[in-house]
């Protein structure tokens, strides 16, 4: 790889680590696969990224699950062949609202279970508190569904939900 390769791949794999959605691995596969111009093999994919084969289709798949990257026919070949999906929007909608779902889903998770042990002696106060976060946080998880999807949510359009 060249050096400019090298850097954007490099760092495409460390924002993809620092995701919490993707491995390093995967970031450095899709920006292969972004910057080649045609196709590529499990092999070549591989062989560019200095990963095993195996470690290579694992991580394809999971590319493959997000939308990021596509399996191609290559005439004359019966190998699998990669390219990358090319709208960096709904790849973005969709590597970060898994990351912001994964946190809205574990700090849901977390408040209605603490609403179901509340002691009695926590108090109307931190009770309404509570039910005030859940039911935020739904909205939240709601909103997020609709940025994977592309729609735009306001903070306005929000608040009438809840209403």
């Amino acid at each position: 790889m060249s050096t400019w390769r090298d850097r954007v791949t490099q760092s495409l794999g460390d924002a993809a680590s620092r995701s919490g959605v993707l491995s390093e691995t995967a970031g450095k596969i899709f920006a292969v696969l972004y910057l080649n111009p045609g196709p590529l093999s499990l092999d070549e994919i591989s062989r560019e990224v200095g990963t095993s084969k195996g470690n290579a289709s694992v991580q394809v798949r999971e590319l493959l699950d997000l939308g990021m990257v596509r399996k191609v026919w290559v005439r004359r070949s019966r190998r699998d062949y990669y390219e990358a999906v090319t709208d960096l929007w709904s790849i973005a909608a969709e590597v970060i609202g898994r990351r912001l779902e994964q946190e809205a889903r574990s700090l849901l998770a977390a408040v209605s279970e603490t609403e179901k042990e509340l002691p009695d002696a926590a108090g109307d106060l931190v009770r309404g508190r509570l039910m005030s976060m859940r039911l935020f946080l739904e909205l939240v998880a709601a909103g997020i569904e609709g940025f994977r999807r592309g729609e735009v949510m306001s903070p306005d359009a929000l608040r009438k939900l809840a209403s």
